[in-house]
């Protein structure tokens, strides 16, 4: 094993299906649909072993996998499977109903069949709470197989919906999340189609079955997956080799963001630190959150190994860039004030002018020094996209406990996603589906470590609230005493030169250079802490905190009273997905507005 193995994705390609069960689905097409499902697994499995040599930097040694996902009901899902195994692939099983239940919806000679196939798989997920037939189960079943592949193969006849949860309904809402659709014609009238928005030229906004673009699936297929699954390109591509093989130290050290915060309140001095969280001390923070499922065959090992380690090496990471890019301009702003001070002193001390023009331009090359390698290294984004991606992976570890992976839910259409978002969804490929049992038990253990994760990051952001709030109040008194300092100045100078006169001095220096001084490097030095408040975004992260506090507290009181449901936990899971990443979004935003420059 390369050393990175753990940190670079096994390639990996998801398959679901859904389609008609009989009689809607006549036997004597079984053949032919067999036949084709076949030939687009062996399409893939030789475009990507050419995707794998081609990209071989940003893949681990392990072959590429295939793998399927159905819910084995009878006609499409049992076909499909059997094909896909034919092939070669792995499959994966989420039953609607407990196999004893799910039995009665089959006669005795199919169910074998069903059963024969969950005995091969290599994971099976069970709902429970529904009773035999009922619509709810399949439609969670098939939500579940549409959140667990890439490419969804519907064996449907091309008419409307006949039942919640149907096929149609199915495709319909695959292509509205831009999830590309292969259509095998039920009836065998036509060759199988791809739907997908990503052959529009422009991405369209929740595409249609009817308007959706159609293409010929075994032409199609190739570019398909290199859309799907090759690693981006340029200096999306760097970025992503940049975190799988780092070249940067496992922790970083920096005086003046820690100074910053303790000078104002906002850390006292016990608690302040010098240097970055190491990757060891991210994964001893999140390990109670997937210790209580290492029990769940594969996906256990796999969420509390490889999974745990990328997110802690992405989180270590956020921590070690954030850490650099807040000094930086910290410094860069504190320097520029020093500057100020030593062009003034000219007039006090003129026989040092030299020397102090020296000092002078050595701090502004400093400057300019700090400034080109924070833009030339690229702190800000580095640190973004690192928490980014630890946001999206310890997400992940949540919603995949409900069988969740979301591989298309994050960005609209297909082409050309972040390197973050890239990785992120190259690892939901390789974790897959949980093989456990959604029971009482089951249930509780995951609302536990839901209601877990609310609770330590409420407490966070309410930490963070008041130290941010603290630090940015501080910051605009002392800014406000500066200028308050700059009247005061003038107001001395006035009332000294018309009662004493305008010859007046202090320590020998003369009235009119001393208030030369300070008028000018007060206003110098309030600008420079108003740029570290507007760059630090004190404010407005203090704000934030607030509002993502009071969200997830709202979330914790709604979480404990639902009544024990997968439904309902799959609900709270999608909601604390999206105010964990309100914080994210936010700092991304502002990167784009105020990246690292030169002191205004």
């Amino acid at each position: 094993m390369k050393q990175y193995d753990r940190f670079e994705p096994r390639l990996t390609l998801r398959f679901g299906v859904t389609g008609h069960r009989p009689p809607r689905l006549g036997s004597s097409h079984e053949g032919r649909i067999k036949a084709e499902v076949g030939e687009l697994f062996d399409i893939a499995r030789k475009t990507l072993s050419e995707l794998k040599e081609t990209h071989s930097d940003a893949f681990n040694d392990d072959e590429p996998l295939l793998k399927m996902v159905s819910s084995l009901a009878e006609g499409a899902d049992t076909i499909a499977a059997e094909a896909a195994i034919d092939s070669g692939a792995s499959l994966s099983v989420c039953l609607p109903f407990p196999p004893e239940v799910y039995a009665r919806d089959f006669a005795d000679k199919d169910w074998q069949r069903s059963a024969a196939l969950i005995e091969q798989a290599s994971s099976t997920m069970v709902l429970e709470g529904y009773s035999s037939g009922a619509e709810a189960g399949y439609e969670m079943a098939g939500q579940i197989v549409l959140s667990q592949c890439d490419i969804l193969i519907a064996i449907w006849d091309g008419e409307a919906a006949r039942g919640r949860g149907g096929t149609t309904q199915v495709i319909a809402e695959a292509v509205a999340r831009h999830q590309p659709v292969i259509h095998i014609d039920a009836d065998g009238k036509e060759e199988p189609q791809l739907l997908w928005s990503g052959l529009h030229a422009a991405i369209p906004d929740r595409p249609t079955i009817d308007g959706v673009e159609r293409a010929r699936a075994v032409d199609a297929l190739p570019a398909l997956i290199d859309a799907l699954c090759a690693p981006p390109v340029g200096e999306q591509r760097e970025a992503l080799l940049h975190f799988v093989h780092p070249r940067v130290k496992r922790r970083s050290h920096a005086v003046a963001w820690p100074l910053l915060l303790w000078i104002t309140g906002a850390k006292p001095l016990s608690r302040l630190s010098l240097s970055s969280v190491l990757a060891e001390d991210s994964a001893d923070q999140a390990k109670g959150l997937v210790r209580p499922f290492t029990d769940v065959g594969h996906y256990g090992h796999f969420l509390n190994t490889d999974l745990l380690d990328r997110y802690a090496r992405a989180d270590a990471q956020a921590s070690l860039f954030a850490l650099r890019f807040r000094s930086s301009f910290v410094v860069n702003f504190a320097l520029s004030g020093l500057a100020v001070l030593l062009a003034l002193s000219g007039l006090l001390f003129p026989e040092y002018k030299k020397i102090l023009i020296g000092a002078e331009l050595l701090v502004i090359l400093v400057i300019i020094i700090n400034t080109r390698r924070a833009t030339r290294v690229d702190f800000h984004r580095r640190w973004i996209d690192r928490r980014h991606l630890a946001e999206r992976l310890r997400q992940l570890m949540i919603v995949s406990m409900l069988g969740r992976l979301g591989l298309r839910e994050v960005e609209n259409g297909t082409r050309e996603p972040g390197w973050a978002s890239w990785y992120a969804r190259a690892s939901a490929r390789e974790l897959g589906l949980a093989g456990a049992r959604m029971d009482e038990a089951y249930l509780s253990r995951l609302r536990q470590t839901m209601l877990d994760l609310i609770e330590d990051q409420a407490n966070y952001h309410r930490a963070n609230k008041h130290s941010m709030h603290r630090a940015n109040h501080r910051l605009h008194l002392i800014g406000d005493a500066f200028f308050g300092g700059t009247i005061l100045a003038c107001l001395a100078y006035l009332i000294v030169s018309f009662t004493v006169g305008k010859d007046a001095g202090l320590m020998g220096f003369g009235m009119a250079e001393i208030v030369t001084l300070l008028t000018a490097l007060f206003p110098a030095l309030a600008a420079a802490l108003y740029g570290i408040r507007m760059q630090g975004d004190f404010a407005a992260t203090s704000e934030r905190s607030a509002l993502i506090a009071r969200m997830l507290d709202g979330l914790k009181v709604a979480l404990e009273a639902d009544p024990l449901r997968y439904d309902r936990l799959v609900e709270r899971s999608r909601r604390l997905s999206e105010i964990l990443l309100v914080d994210v979004q936010q700092w991304q935003l502002h990167f784009e507005t105020r990246p690292m420059s030169l002191p205004g």
